[in-house]
């Protein structure tokens, strides 16, 4: 192979390690066979490099190109879609790298690394991805400086600083380009598929979930205050209304029709026109408003606190109060609230929804429906078994993360044998147990409480809570938490307040609260998203309309595109204005300076003074070719050694008037 087209080793170095930091946030989600062959592939590169073994043959390319692609059919069912294309993408980079051998081959392959470094931004824009995308792309600067670079392998150091210098002059054209070019939405608004919903509440929930979904962690949403923010033991943040129970597990009722007009109202801001029910609650004071910025949940439903009004036209508000979003949240959602947290719903229960709010399947759970019916005879008011309900939970029961399982009569073995659960089993028990009273209610989802870091909240997956709404006459739905009678510090302070290191997932810096190095890093790293989501990811069309407003005090795209392109030429100009300033030719001293306009005086007479050549040897050569001259010659050459090494100033400045006079005419 012609040396030209050989790879230098300093760039197979630089390129091996940009295509590992390429590959590193991919890896959990590529198949375990794909990230097998992704390391033998890896290897047999480097052996390669090493002339242990040889580049695959036609065939060899061929089987591991066609094995692959089946490999991934087989695992996702078709090749469409972004895991699929994804996971095609990792393979092909690899496969590529193989069997690279010229310079050309080298190019593509970190052409195709730049734009998979793009791809991570489809499954996280946090400024911790940001910053991991700069650290790619500069070790793929730096493979692709050395790959024009005749260096040796020890000094392969040297590019990444070059590398990580010209990402940085990038930056600014970057800025100016986000600021000022049309907003046309995220690039990285792509669904992802319905089985990569892992975290957050589902549209389901039997005994069990909720204390695992507290002890993964995660965050779930933040929330920021116009105001002081309420107390923790009114931040109930509804999401989603469960109505329909199986015997095991809890889930919405699925509505064919609603009865009396659309189960949906959706928000229409050109309108405000509202649908006639809402008017049904009434707020009674106590107002908030506030911002939420949810975590991609690839579920529909928003969270709120109680009587919540969204002004954004992608939402809407169901029948049970439920707010949603079209298409899911498949990315980071910031929308503003405007809530309630008292109200009133002063309305009569139509007789077809109270029954579908009395529902409960036949021969489960017999001892409990049995009480009921027996306590609600006893007692005066739903009101009074409420309270007699909540009083024999208070003496009896323990509030657990690790209750025993549950056969196949939940509730009457959680009430009368077990006793020991977790917040859906508090609501599950109390909801059926209303139900057989004869009394409508339903289980409502979400979270309950935060936690503040500096000036907004933060809610985790560790804060997920269930509770019951009951309906009550003259008063509407009204909401009672059963787990606030068995563990009211829950309630009033927040589930670390009851299991300091709830959250057991290594993986989660919630695991970790308890050392207090790591909790203090914890919330830096949260104050840094929150603010980077805020600033960065959430500016949009309105946030860069204001700002060319301050700029120019009206909108004009002539302004917008003149300043973009006025900036961008503004910095190219300064850094290339600083590359020439660094690479100008230097001034000669005051000696070399003379004695170089003196040795051009002889190039046009055929005596050109040679690199390296000394004074003397020149001045030899000159006398020789001008013997009339020879004396002034000399006579400069002596000034000119006199002032340079013996710094001699009155020679140099002799040197300079006879240097003027000197001609060879």
């Amino acid at each position: 192979m012609a040396k030209v087209e050989q790879i230098p080793r300093n760039c197979f170095a630089w390129l091996l390690l940009a295509l590992i930091a390429v590959i590193i946030p991919h890896g959990l989600r590529l198949p375990v066979w794909e990230s097998i062959a992704l390391v033998l592939v890896l290897t047999w590169r480097v052996q390669l490099y090493r002339g242990v073994w040889t580049y695959p043959n036609r065939l060899v390319k061929t089987v591991l190109t066609i094995g692959s692609a089946v490999g991934l059919f087989l695992q996702y069912g078709t090749l469409y879609g972004l895991d699929p294309m994804v996971a095609l993408l990792m393979i092909s980079i690899m496969l590529k790298a193989l069997e690279m051998n010229k310079k050309r081959d080298v190019i593509v392959v970190i052409f195709l690394g730049f734009f998979t470094t793009s791809t991570q931004f489809l499954f996280s824009q946090t400024v911790f991805a940001f910053l991991y995308a700069l650290l790619c792309l500069a070790l793929l600067v730096a493979a692709q400086i050395s790959l024009y670079q005749e260096r040796q392998l020890s000094e392969m150091a040297e590019a990444f600083p070059m590398a990580g210098k010209i990402v940085l002059q990038s930056i600014p054209v970057m800025l100016i380009l986000f600021l000022l070019f049309p907003r046309v939405g995220s690039l990285w608004a792509v669904p992802l598929p319905q089985s990569d919903a892992t975290t957050g509440i589902s549209d389901s929930m039997s005994p069990g979930d909720f204390s695992k979904l507290s002890k993964n962690g995660g965050k779930a949403f933040t929330a920021s205050f116009d105001g002081d923010i309420p107390a923790h033991r009114d931040l109930y943040w509804r999401g989603l209304v469960l109505s329909h129970f199986d015997g095991r597990t809890w889930s919405p009722n699925r509505w064919g029709s609603y009865p009396g007009g659309e189960l949906v109202d959706w928000v229409d801001s050109a309108t405000s026109k509202k649908a006639d029910w809402r008017s049904w609650a009434v707020p009674v004071g106590n107002p908030v408003d506030y911002e939420i910025i949810l975590e991609p949940t690839h579920q529909p439903w928003l969270f709120s606190l109680p009587l919540a009004e969204l002004n954004h036209d992608e939402t809407g508000i169901t029948r049970n109060y439920t707010w949603i979003k079209k298409g899911g949240v498949s990315q980071r959602f910031r929308y503003r609230v405007e809530s309630d947290l008292s109200y009133e719903m002063a309305r009569n229960l139509p007789p077809w929804l109270r029954q579908l709010e009395l529902q409960l399947p036949d021969d489960f759970n017999p001892r409990t429906v049995a009480t009921a019916r027996q306590w609600a005879q006893e007692e005066s008011s739903t009101e009074a078994l409420i309270s007699r309900f909540l009083n024999f939970i208070t003496r009896e029961f323990t509030y657990t993360l690790e209750p025993p399982l549950l056969g196949e009569h939940t509730v009457d073995e959680f009430l009368w044998q077990s006793q020991r659960g977790f917040c859906e089993h508090f609501a599950s028990s109390f909801v059926i147990f209303m139900r057989a009273a004869g009394v409508p209610a339903r289980v409502v989802t979400g979270y309950q409480g935060g936690e503040k870091i500096e000036d907004f909240l933060q809610v985790s997956q560790a804060d997920a809570h269930a509770w019951a709404e009951v309906w009550i006459r003259d008063r509407g739905w009204v909401r009672v938490d059963p787990t606030s009678a068995v563990a009211p510090s829950r309630i009033e302070s927040g589930i670390r307040s009851v299991f300091p290191r709830s959250v057991n997932n290594p993986l989660s810096m919630e695991a970790y609260t308890h050392i207090s190095l790591l909790n203090e890093l914890r919330k830096q790293i949260d104050i840094w998203d929150y603010n980077w989501q805020r600033w960065v990811l959430n500016y949009n069309k309105d946030n860069q309309v204001g700002l060319l407003e301050k700029i120019f005090g009206r909108v004009s795209a002539w302004h917008a595109g003149a300043t973009m392109v006025f900036g961008v030429a503004l910095i190219i100009g300064l850094i290339t204005a600083y590359y020439w300033w660094q690479t100008r030719p230097r001034p000669l001293p005051p000696g070399l300076a003379e004695f170089s306009k003196f040795c051009k005086k002889f190039k046009n007479s055929g005596v050109e003074r040679h690199t390296g050549e000394g004074s003397r040897d020149f001045a030899k050569r000159a006398s020789s070719k001008f013997p009339q001259h020879k004396d002034a010659i000399e006579e400069i050459t002596r000034l000119f050694e006199r002032g340079v090494y013996a710094e001699d100033f009155e020679a140099l400045k002799e040197l300079k008037v006879k240097v003027k006079r000197f001609s060879l005419k």
